[in-house]
């Protein structure tokens, strides 16, 4: 036969994408099984905001491989492509790109012209990103993606806030929460990325009022919020001491006492013991009131949630304006939540000889301040995960902010209660999910930006509001973005206007809505507003699993999908993150290049979907060999396959054992796709087509072909396993999948596409148990024999008088 072909990726990706969209092969796949049982799929939308990232490559085609076996399977599949083109992650490419260092710069330039110009950016990375998706081999409806900034997307978001205030779950409140201030805007705790952060780790001492050698040791890693410090925490429980350090009486607790002396290189000796609630009301001096404007009754308040001995003294420097923990402290004991903050991140005139300084560039003058004052005992360098801005990574800080919630505190035991009722695989990412929901604080979701889904609330100076949930409710407007929809003014009773609030929503509110916002009026009654399936990366628990079970809830009391799959994440060869910043960064052109969509697909999806996927050149290649045996079936069986279709003749028991084989593979397939276990189908075919057709059957057919012994029993059966083979592979590796059935198979069959065929379901009759033992048996002996061979040194081709094979199992015997 000569040298053994090689598969050419390029060539045969080109063919066969011209194909598919010449010949519109997605739309006939999908118009065949239109009226039969529907499969609706929701794709998580990715942001629109550059070339895509292997690991999104990975994530696209495993929800593709999903798909295709629906479709195979006869379903009437709903897999419509979506992107994310709202929000900071488009927002802060665009202002790069103009040099914007603040919103500032924003309003200069004109919100108008900044949102189209968002609006250009995302609109651009749609059609990049959908090319290099269908380059993978993905099929969508990307002609008809549904876009998070269109209006009619919009309109049926507005509806959920609607709903919401309509069931008692909207409110407007002040809360401490995490905020950027290179934004400007607020973030909810999902949206926090954690990185290692290098802060000032200082010891202080806080003078008891009209005691001037008496002290309360506090400990903090952010110095500038002792600007707004209005209290200190202990626990009431806790031993606390008064303890004689030089000259002075220490205040510490008394597991805490022996480090913070041995930090200090000071000894101390225990004066009186006491429970920290004998602390309570203690009277303290701030240490430089003389500095800031504020004057304040500052006391110690009692805890017994946000005080540990774990670290620090056990006594909590409390600032309610910039704590969480502290701003539910102060609420409860009645404190001000003193926030001299502006939205820049700068100190205010309240913050005294401090206005203008940005507050995380203030540390360092503040601990000076206390070095001259004499109240800083200690200071030291600490490395820490600290929140950061998701999309800027700027660090944040926690500042008191107005915003609106829904108030997931009232649904919370539903939202708990529907996640019992999905499918999750795996089993402990329902686990990890529900803790994570357990612990959810109400969601925040407006946003003080411009490029997003407007909050459709408006407000008369009167105190009146009126939520909108649909367009239809307000005059005609451009479209219904900033600054187009700020101009929309609602009539008041009392006769004045109402304006709207100008803020955005949440970008996560955005994809929130997906599974019914991206339905048209006809669809939401064919599919319904529930997704059959979503698949997602780990990282989405804190996410879109998340915004979505939220949304669900608030629209009709129920989770919008009924499965879900999560996948982890995509790393080097080393485990660590891929990125550009990091040097160890793969772009998915150059993998596709080197060796095909195909066999980064086969690779992929073969990893345990839940687990890191390692990247590896060595197992790709891998990968390229195995679809190179299966071209070399096919070449074999034009060379020596009729022309005409052969019927079914008398099999021998090797060709029983192969079909056999074919349809338990198949069973196998069928029930890993529909346990949400792609990689244990791909494991059972690759198994299938290289050991089982490859290393064994196709020794024995060829042989038979070339001696004409019972030639037509072995073409019959390899061109009926190649085909099972070709189907199951068609939803893994879709190229060589068509090029194989339109080079051999289709003059037989008919369809013009492998994909306008139907996978089938396996044949239990052609099932021979005893058969496939018999020749695994087989097969083990041969394999036995060659490793002997081996072991004496006599090589394949060097006959040997006689095997000698010692067994104590009957079955091998009469294998």
């Amino acid at each position: 036969m000569g040298a053994k072909p090689m598969y050419d990726h390029r060539k045969v990706e080109k063919e066969i994408l011209e194909f598919w969209e010449k010949e519109g092969i997605y739309s006939k796949a999908k118009q065949k099984n239109a009226g039969k049982e529907t499969f609706y799929f929701c794709d998580g939308p990715p942001y629109a905001t550059g070339q895509i990232h292997p690991g999104t490559a990975w994530q696209k085609t495993i929800k593709d491989a999903v798909c295709r076996y629906h479709r195979m399977s006869g379903k009437d599949v709903r897999a419509q492509a979506g992107y994310d083109t709202h929000g900071l992650p488009i927002e802060v490419k665009v202002e790069q790109e103009l040099k914007f260092k603040s919103k500032g710069d924003i309003e200069k330039y004109g919100i108008g012209k900044f949102v189209e110009k968002c609006k250009g950016f995302a609109t651009k990375y749609v059609g990049i990103m959908g090319n290099q998706f269908q380059a993978a081999g993905v099929w969508m409806d990307f002609d008809n993606p549904y876009i998070t900034y269109h209006d009619s997307y919009i309109n049926s978001s507005w509806k959920n806030i609607k709903l919401a205030q309509e069931r008692g779950l909207l409110h407007e409140g002040v809360y401490v929460l995490p905020y950027c201030f290179r934004c400007e805007t607020t973030m909810a705790n999902y949206e926090l990325e954690y990185d290692d952060e290098s802060d000032p780790s200082i010891y202080v001492k806080f003078q008891l009022k009209d005691k001037p050698k008496e002290y309360l040791i506090v400990w903090t890693t952010t110095p500038w919020t002792l600007v707004a410090n209005m209290a200190v925490m202990v626990h009431p429980t806790f031993s606390y001491v008064r303890a004689k350090v030089g000259g002075e009486v220490w205040i510490v607790a008394k597991d805490r006492l022996e480090h913070v002396t041995e930090l200090i290189g000071a000894s101390a000796t225990v004066l009186e013991e006491l429970p920290g609630r004998k602390l309570k009301d203690l009277e303290y001096l701030h240490p430089f009131q003389d500095k800031i404007h504020k004057y304040y009754d500052r006391k110690v308040v009692l805890s017994d949630e946000f005080v540990t001995l774990e670290e620090g003294t056990g006594l909590v420097h409390t600032a309610p304006g910039h704590g969480p923990a502290d701003f539910i402290i102060g609420k409860r004991f009645g404190i001000e939540a003193f926030s001299p903050v502006d939205s820049k991140g700068n100190y205010t005139a309240d913050a005294g000889v401090f206005e203008g300084k940005n507050v995380r560039e203030a540390n360092p003058v503040i601990i000076e301040v206390m070095k001259d004052s004499g109240s800083l005992l200690y200071e030291a360098r600490i490395k820490h995960r600290y929140p950061h801005c998701w999309r800027c990574k700027t660090p944040l800080i926690f500042l008191t902010t107005n915003q609106w919630f829904i108030a997931i505190s009232k649904i919370k035991d539903q939202m708990l209660n529907e996640i019992d009722k999905t499918e999750w695989h795996p089993d402990f990412a329902k686990e990890r999910f529900k803790e994570f929901v357990s612990n959810a604080p109400d969601w925040c979701i407006s946003r003080q930006r411009y490029w997003g889904i407007p909050l459709p609330i408006w407000k008369c100076s009167c105190g009146k509001m009126k939520v909108v949930g649909s367009k239809d409710e307000l005059p005609p407007v451009k479209e219904l973005h900033r600054p187009y929809i700020d101009e929309i003014e609602v009539p008041c009773e009392c006769g004045k206007p109402m304006k709207r609030i100008p803020d955005v929503l949440d970008v996560w509110f955005d994809s929130g809505n997906a599974v019914w916002a991206s339905l048209t009026p006809e669809e939401a009654k064919k599919y319904g507003e529930r997704a059959d399936m979503v698949i997602e990366g780990q990282d989405q628990i804190r996410g879109w699993f998340y915004s979505l079970l939220g949304s669900g809830v608030v629209r009709y009391g129920a989770c919008p999908y009924k499965k879900l799959l999560m996948h982890g994440f995509f790393v080097d060869d080393k485990g660590e993150k891929m990125s550009k910043s990091l040097g160890n960064f793969v772009p998915l052109e150059e993998i596709l290049d080197k060796y095909g969509a195909d066999s980064f697909r086969l690779w992929s999806i073969s990893n345990t979907i839940w687990d890191e996927l390692k990247f590896s050149w060595d197992e790709m290649k891998k990968s390229s060999g195995d679809l190179n045996i299966a071209l070399n079936m096919i070449v074999f069986l034009e060379r020596f396959y009729p022309k005409k279709k052969l019927e079914k003749p008398q099999l021998t028991k090797v060709d029983e054992w192969m079909v056999s084989r074919a349809n338990t593979t198949l069973k196998a397939y069928r029930a890993a796709f529909e346990s949400c276990e792609p990689n244990r189908a791909v494991k059972a075919l690759r198994s299938f087509l290289v050991e089982d057709i490859s290393r064994f059957y196709m020794k024995v057919a060829k042989e038979r072909i070339s001696k004409g012994d019972n030639s037509e029993a072995a073409l019959w059966t390899i061109y009926h396993v190649m085909l099972a083979a070709t189907k199951m592979l068609g939803c893994i590796s879709p190229f060589i999948s068509e090029h194989l059935y339109q080079r051999f198979f289709r003059k037989h069959e008919g369809a013009e596409s492998l994909f306008l065929l139907e996978m089938g379901a396996e044949d239990d009759g052609a099932i021979n148990a005893l058969y496939e033992k018999q020749i695994e048996t087989v097969a083990e002996v041969v394999s036995a024999a060659l490793l002997a061979r081996q072991d004496a040194g006599i090589k394949v081709r060097w006959p040997v008088r006689a095997i000698c094979i010692e067994t104590k199992s009957h079955e091998a015997v009469d294998a």
